[in-house]
């Protein structure tokens, strides 16, 4: 029998238990009756409804492009100190690697610098080109860009190389196109909330749609670093705020929502020198 896939009420158990877990000796109680009431509640309701179809990464990004720009649960964490290390570069010749729809594109060109995205996504693209008729774009992939040796004197890759399984291949590519001294600057979501069920979630026109992420843990990024020839300039691990911890369950049991991941490293950035 085809797994339909998981449902809501599962998605809120498990957010339930998760939050009973790290209260577990935080409280007098309190908090822990009141995750097991409301587990309770929460199977005696039910919620059949289910938490979304599985898209690949072509379908899902063409269904995802049109509404992509609005603000995501991650952005707030992750801008910060990437901004921080983009300012620092100076204006060069910079790759964007998966870029999107051009939201460092568009950063990086205000700060002067000339600029390449790369994405596999053409609707993405195209939203990507309408912001910066100037800029290059190119069709393209992770694990194979289409740019020469030595081309471009940094590299950007945000909150991509999670939908990557072979994170060698990506990070080899990235330090292959960088000009020697240069910089490669990455963010991605966090292995941990990979490793709790999160997923590239986002709604169409037809209901929720996801698109499975990769955990790769820190050591696997600076692994693939080291082997690719670069070295480590710096690493950040924003925790997540409540803000950015909207799930599906932040309305529905907003307490086991809260106590369940605010506080835990939401985004991981990266500094590297080639």
């Amino acid at each position: 029998m085809t797994d339909p896939g998981p449902t809501l009420e599962e998605l809120m158990v498990g957010v339930e238990g998760l939050a009973l877990l790290r209260t577990l000796y935080a409280d007098a109680g309190e908090a822990r009756a009141a995750r097991l009431a409301e587990t309770r509640a929460v199977l005696e309701r039910g919620a059949a409804e289910r938490l979304g179809v599985e898209l690949d990464l072509t379908d899902g990004y063409a269904r995802w492009a049109a509404t992509y720009d609005r603000p995501l649960r991650l952005f707030g964490l992750e801008e910060p100190p990437m901004r921080r290390l983009l300012d620092a570069l100076p204006a060069g010749a910079v790759l964007d690697a998966a870029c999107g729809t051009g939201r460092w594109s568009a950063y990086l060109a205000g700060r002067g610098h000339t600029v390449t995205g790369v994405d596999q996504s053409s609707a993405m693209l195209a939203r990507a080109r309408a912001k910066l008729p100037d800029a290059r774009f190119l069709d393209g992939e992770l694990t194979r860009l289409p740019l020469a040796d030595a081309s471009v004197d940094a590299a950007v890759c945000a909150l991509a190389l999670v939908h990557v399984e072979d994170l060698g291949v990506a990070i080899g590519e990235l330090a292959r196109v960088v000009r020697p001294g240069g910089r490669i600057v990455i963010s991605d979501v966090h292995p941990f909330l990979v490793m709790l069920g999160w997923q590239a979630q986002f709604p169409t026109d037809q209901g929720r749609a996801f698109m499975r992420l990769h955990a790769h843990l820190p050591s696997d990024y600076a692994t693939a670093a080291l082997r690719a020839g670069l070295t480590v300039r710096g690493h950040e691990e924003p925790r997540l705020t409540a803000e950015a911890a909207a799930t599906p369950t932040a309305e529905l049991v907003p307490d086991a929502n809260r106590d369940a991941y605010v506080g835990l490293p939401g985004v991981l950035v990266w500094e590297f020198e080639r």
